[in-house]
């Protein structure tokens, strides 16, 4: 298990049955810097070989402007095409000073708000260049809240929305594109790239989804209620707190159970809000469900370990 990037539980509410869901990590295939300093000849250089993966804005050595944005690639041709996203988290680790200048010497700094966008237009690690780069769209881009501290690393950031649209079109699909909100001097958010040479601190996307067709899908459980998890990041052995929506100290049962149907842990519910300790389980996809005294399904959430 990764030590930096997992040991983290992803939570998804939904009414299926665990087997009808299946969890992949991938790497990055592709991912390059793309960048430009004014009073150089770099906006057609290739970067594919950089250990970051970054958006940054900077005064140039020569006067001018050094700008970044990253590029990044998975192969989803292994998801069913039709398939439901239930969720999917793209982890960056920080990667701290990677160069000179007011960003590249800290990593995370200024006012760097950033954003990442599905690319729309085919590209290759090894020519794209800041000239070249591909085309992107905002449709479901997902903000990146501004740094709090220079090594900041930003975990399961939640990227559902932006995977299922490239799933639904993979044809005008290629990858994320990670860009400042206000490309201005200075602000820059840095990570580490697939090339780092601590294999822990490589991207990492979580993709957890479903057959779209209904085939192993649950029948519906009628009024069923919803229930919250939290913290949203944990290992097993940690203890995480189940609030309901419904009326509180309702007794029932709760069950734990795995992708292949088995029930790893049952306990009994009297009060709420309701500690759970996570149970020492292998790393996977569980089903967290709750019971009422007379059989019927108050609620159900699933939680990824990791």
């Amino acid at each position: 298990m990764r030590q930096t990037i997992a040991a983290t539980l992803a939570l998804l509410l939904f009414g299926t049955q665990a087997h009808a869901q299946t969890s992949v990590v991938l790497s990055p295939t592709e991912d390059a810097s793309l960048g430009y300093h004014d009073n150089f000849n770099s906006a057609s250089t290739n970067y594919n070989s950089t250990i970051h993966y970054s958006a940054y804005a900077q005064p140039g050595a020569q006067g001018g402007i050094n700008k970044g944005r990253g590029a990044m690639d998975f192969d989803l041709t292994g998801i069913p095409a039709g398939s439901t996203v239930l969720g999917a988290f793209l982890s960056l680790s920080a990667i701290g000073p990677f160069g000179v200048g007011d960003v590249a010497a800290i990593g995370h700094v200024g006012q760097n708000q950033s954003q990442l966008r599905r690319i729309t237009s085919a590209w290759a690690d090894n020519t794209v260049t800041w000239n070249t780069q591909p085309t992107t769209t905002a449709l479901n881009d997902v903000l990146l809240d501004p740094s709090t501290y220079a090594t900041e690393n930003y975990l399961n950031i939640n990227v559902t929305a932006l995977v299922q649209d490239m799933i639904d079109d993979p044809n005008n699909s290629f990858g994320f594109m990670l860009q400042l909100v206000n490309e201005t001097t200075s602000r820059g958010l840095a990570f580490h790239s697939s090339v780092a040479p601590d294999a822990d601190k490589r991207p990492v996307l979580l993709v957890i989804y479903g057959d779209c067709s209904g085939e192993g899908i649950a029948e519906p459980v009628g009024e069923a209620h919803a229930f919250t998890i939290s913290p949203n990041s944990t290992s097993p052995g940690a203890t995480v707190r189940l609030d309901p929506d419904f009326a509180p100290n309702i007794p029932c049962t709760l069950s734990v159970i795995d992708a292949i149907g088995q029930t790893v842990l049952i306990d009994r519910v009297e009060h709420w809000p309701y500690e759970l300790i996570v149970p020492a389980v292998a790393q996977g996809l569980y089903t967290v469900r709750l019971t009422a005294r007379e059989g019927n399904v108050l609620g159900a959430a699933a939680l990824l370990v990791r």
